[in-house]
């Protein structure tokens, strides 16, 4: 299956990478109109979640952040396709730097730290324009997926220029193993946790299970966790900027730096809810479930 989806599916995405971004927008367009208004991918659950999150807003409110949120999400797979071949000059076009002090900061300290990131804006493309900057060496941690074919893809769109993918099994192993190495451990916790340990804490006005790992990370190695938070400035234009979350974990109470981290990403989702990533079934457990 995976020769057939290097011979058949891999020439399809690098063609389509080649493409200009406006031509890219028109396919994108196309992909919406199937999947939103056609398929209606996943639209019931991501009506859900945005209603679960957002109770005052009315049904046509809700109904546009719903369209809203659909035309970023198939932008964003169109935008992450491009990155396999896409330019240097490019992406510093469409992700520019805002507000990034804090990095500039612990590389010029020499200290290695956590990078949290939400799904917000698009992820991909801001971990690629961490890569190209002279900040600590970006080490982004992945939950590998059964399709050995996208799991290879996608490392090589994210190590493209010159970053690291760490599986999530192996994280603790790979940081102990490169402690004498400055790095910056990318972080994606904002989704439903798939075990019955997760940690419950209140999100967007419900009790939710939430991820546990970049504190757990954090405060084993002590390094400072910064928050990176990706905003959508338009259509395929970007702008990164990073912030304090903590300098110093182990000197923090127990599940402070996971209720710091889910305040920030609720933040940025009431500021902008169509930028965060909704078609997850965030609220599928109850918190009863697992007793």
């Amino acid at each position: 299956m995976k020769l057939l989806q290097y011979i058949f599916v891999y020439p399809v995405l690098y063609i389509l990478s080649l493409l200009p971004f406006g031509v890219l927008f028109l396919i994108s367009d196309v992909f919406y109109f199937l999947g939103f208004k056609v398929i209606k991918y996943r639209v019931k659950l991501v009506k859900a979640n945005i209603s679960i999150a957002f109770p005052a807003k009315s049904e046509i409110e809700v109904d546009k952040i719903v369209r809203q949120f659909y035309k970023n999400f198939f932008d964003i797979i169109l935008e992450t396709i491009k990155l396999l071949t896409i330019s240097e000059k490019e992406m510093k076009k469409r992700m520019t730097k805002g507000d990034v002090h804090v990095l500039n900061r612990y590389y010029e300290e020499n200290k290695s730290i956590i990078l949290a990131f939400g799904h917000f804006g698009n992820w991909e493309l801001g971990a690629i324009a961490y890569q190209i900057e002279n900040f600590p060496h970006g080490k982004g941690v992945y939950k590998p997926v059964s399709n050995d074919f996208i799991n290879e893809l996608m490392i090589k769109i994210r190590t493209r220029f010159g970053g690291d993918v760490y599986a999530m099994e192996d994280t603790v192993a790979k940081i102990r193993a490169n402690m004498g190495a400055q790095s910056a451990i990318g972080l994606i916790a904002d989704q439903n946790p798939s075990n019955h340990n997760a940690y419950w804490y209140i999100f967007l006005g419900r009790e939710t299970p939430v991820f546990t790992s970049v504190e757990m990370i954090a405060k084993r190695f002590d390094f400072p966790v910064v928050y990176y938070k990706i905003n959508r400035l338009g259509r395929g234009k970007y702008q990164y900027n990073a912030e304090l979350l903590c300098d110093k974990p182990s000197k923090t109470k127990k599940f402070e730096i996971t209720h710091k981290y889910i305040e920030l990403i609720e933040r940025d989702i009431n500021e902008a809810p169509s930028n965060w990533l909704w078609t997850h079934n965030r609220w599928k457990r109850k918190k009863t479930d697992v007793h």
